[in-house]
């Protein structure tokens, strides 16, 4: 691979982290309100709301999740995912990729601290209007693929929900390396991410094949993640893993471990 690489360089390397930024960051200029629905008749509020439906007219959700949970979706992941593996009170907390604040409004008030890490310099400024009243929070612009320079196992959780399903193995392990060096001894992990072996998951994958075969045009594609292979990248990083899948999201896998 070295001599092939010497002999045919890579002129114009394919940039997933940049093709990501700027689609979510044109995402969040655009959005509007009025556009999005949760569920039929019923409008969101602030963006990335509409993200737990994609298409109003299904009977559940594009997760998998029947319609009732759905219309309390917040308090699905308050009861079922944050008080069951995240701490009730936390001294500094990260979360990557916080889009609208759908999740972060959950995270403020058990978190001294909450650091919020986006590529989307426009998601940003939606969640600067929004939280604008709190002060324990700590903005962070990244590249897409390098998270804040915190100091080394600071964090008593990193989180990230809806963000790496869209991601492809390599730039998931590339962020994993670096969440293992800023947990705590015992801070806990949890990483939304894609599933293309459950049904959900495979449909994803199949609909977004023709645009992205010969390389990823789509910055919202489905990435090609499975529980197995993060096992493999948690074993890795020996990392202690609680579930390389809880089973939260039926389409998705949702892993959950702690820092050594």
């Amino acid at each position: 691979m070295a001599l092939l690489q010497k002999l045919f360089p890579f002129t114009k390397p394919l940039d997933e982290p940049r093709l990501l930024s700027a689609g979510w960051n044109r995402y969040a200029r655009k959005w509007h309100q009025a556009r999005c629905e949760i569920l039929p008749g019923q409008q969101v509020q602030f963006l990335g709301d509409e993200w737990t439906v994609e298409d109003p007219e299904q009977a559940g959700s594009s997760y998998g999740l029947p319609a009732g949970i759905v219309q309390h979706f917040a308090d699905y992941l308050r009861c079922e995912l944050l008080d069951r593996y995240l701490p009730a009170h936390a001294d500094q907390g990260l979360e990557i990729g916080p889009g609208g604040g759908r999740l972060t409004s959950l995270l403020i008030p058990r978190t001294r601290v909450l650091h919020l890490s986006d590529a989307a310099p426009a998601m940003l400024a939606r969640l600067g209007q929004r939280f604008a009243q709190h002060d324990n929070l700590r903005f962070h612009h990244g590249d897409g693929m390098t998270l804040p320079s915190l100091e080394p196992a600071s964090l008593d959780y990193v989180i990230a929900f809806d963000v790496f399903v869209h991601f492809e193995p390599r730039l998931v392990f590339w962020y994993l390396r670096q969440i293992a060096r800023l947990l705590k001894p015992g801070g806990v992990g949890i990483i939304h991410y894609a599933n293309v072996l459950t049904e959900g998951g495979w449909q994803q994958f199949e609909r977004h094949l023709a645009n992205n075969v010969k390389q990823r045009t789509f910055f919202a594609a489905f990435g090609t993640m499975c529980p197995e292979l993060m096992t493999r990248f948690l074993t890795a990083l020996e990392l202690e893993i609680v579930s390389s899948d809880i089973g939260l999201i039926p389409r998705d896998g949702l892993a959950v471990f702690q820092g050594r």
